[in-house]
C-alpha cells in the first residue's frame, strides 16, 4: 500500500484517502481497513498515546475501504513551500487529503514500555517523529513538528545567506557545552566535554565535530544545514532506472536515473534540499503576525493568501478603519 512519489519528473500517482479524526471518539472496531491494517491502527493509537502521555487530540488516518483512492499529477517542485505554509488543522487536513500521509511509523513497544533512560530518550521528537515506514495513523502533533522543522531549516538557510553579522545566526541556533560519555566505542566512552548545536527553542540538533569547535558561526550554520538535511532525508529516497538512451551508430547506451520516494515527508525534505542547492531566494512573510520563511516568486510578499488578507486588515485598523 505504498505510494511512490516521483522526485525527478511529473507523474500520475494514485493516493489512498485520508481523513481527520478525533482520537477520543475513534473506535478501532468500527474501522473498515482490512484485518492487517486494523491491527496496525490499534497498535499505532496505543503506542502514540503512550509516547505522548495521552496528550494527543486529533490525528490523520487512512480512510475506510469504502472510500475510493484518487489520482493526481504529482510534481515535487514547490511541495516544501506548500507544506511550510500550513498553519491550521484545517490546512493540514486539506494538504493530507490531496497528498496522503507523511510516512512516519508509530513508536515500537520497546520504546513506549521501557524504563531505561537511554530508550526513553528516543521518545523526544527528533527521534520519535523521524522513522520512515508505512503508516495508517499520524498524530497532528507529528505534522506540526515537521512543519516547524521545515520552517526552522528555511530560516537558518535564509539567515546564513543574508546575515551581515554572525549575531543574527544566534537568533536561530545556539551552541552549548555539555559533559558526558559521547564516544561510539567502549574504550572511548569516558566523560568529556563536547559542543552541541541547538535550535533556539531548546531542541538539540547535533553534536559538533571537534574540528568545527574553533570555526566561525557561519561555517557551523552551513555544516548544520547539510547534516540536518542528511538526517531528514536518510532512508527516504530511492534511486531507480529511467529511460534507456541508445546510440544506434555505436551501439552504446546509457540509462538515466530517476529518484522517487515511498514517503511524502521524504519528498518534502528532498524539495527543501533542492531549494537550498539551487540557491532559491527565501524571504520572511511581511505579515508581522507571521514572519514565517517562504520561497519567493515574483513580487510575492506573503507566505499565503490568508497572511496577505491579515496584513491588509492590520493596515486598515491602523488607518482608523479607512481605506
Amino acid at each position: 500500500m505504498y505510494n511512490y512519489y516521483p522526485l525527478s519528473h511529473s507523474s500520475k500517482i494514485n493516493l489512498y484517502p485520508v481523513e481527520l479524526v478525533s482520537i477520543e471518539n475513534l473506535v478501532v472496531e468500527q474501522q473498515n481497513l482490512g484485518p492487517g491494517s486494523k491491527e496496525l491502527l490499534k497498535e499505532s493509537i496505543k503506542n502514540w498515546r503512550k509516547a505522548s502521555g495521552e496528550n494527543m487530540s486529533f490525528a490523520l488516518k487512512l480512510a475506510s475501504l469504502e472510500r475510493d483512492s484518487h489520482q493526481i499529477i504529482f510534481n515535487n517542485d514547490g511541495l516544501m513551500d506548500k507544506f511550510a505554509s500550513l498553519k491550521t488543522i484545517k490546512d493540514i487536513e486539506a494538504f493530507s487529503m490531496k497528498y496522503g500521509l507523511l510516512g512516519i511509523t508509530h513508536p515500537d513497544n520497546l520504546q513506549v514500555n521501557s524504563n531505561s533512560p537511554a530508550i526513553m530518550a528516543t521518545l523526544e521528537p527528533p527521534i520519535l517523529f523521524t522513522k520512515y515506514d508505512f503508516s495508517v495513523f499520524e498524530p497532528i502533533e507529528l505534522w506540526q513538528w515537521h512543519i516547524d522543522e521545515v520552517r526552522r531549516i528555511l530560516r537558518l538557510y535564509h539567515t546564513a545567506r543574508k546575515a551581515n553579522s554572525e549575531e543574527l545566526l544566534y537568533e536561530v541556533i545556539e551552541i552549548k557545552l555539555h559533559s558526558g560519555r559521547f564516544g561510539s566505542l567502549a574504550e572511548d566512552r569516558e566523560i568529556t566535554e563536547r559542543y552541541f548545536v541547538y535550535w533556539t527553542n531548546g531542541e538539540v540538533i547535533l553534536m559538533l565535530p571537534k574540528e568545527f569547535e574553533e570555526k566561525s558561526m557561519l561555517d557551523i550554520a552551513q555544516y548544520t544545514l547539510a547534516k540536518i538535511l542528511e538526517l531528514r532525508i536518510s532512508g527516504g529516497i530511492n534511486l531507480g532506472p529511467g529511460e534507456v538512451i541508445s546510440n544506434t551508430s555505436t551501439k552504446e547506451f546509457t540509462i538515466t536515473e530517476q529518484r522517487y520516494s515511498k514517503y511524502l515527508l521524504a519528498a518534502i525534505y528532498y524539495d527543501l534540499w533542492q531549494t537550498i542547492n539551487n540557491s532559491k531566494n527565501v524571504y520572511l512573510c511581511e505579515n508581522r503576525n507571521c514572519r514565517f520563511p517562504f520561497v519567493k516568486s515574483g513580487r510575492k510578499k506573503y507566505c499565503n493568501e490568508a497572511c496577505k488578507q491579515e496584513a491588509y486588515r492590520i493596515r486598515i485598523v491602523e488607518k482608523g478603519g479607512k481605506e
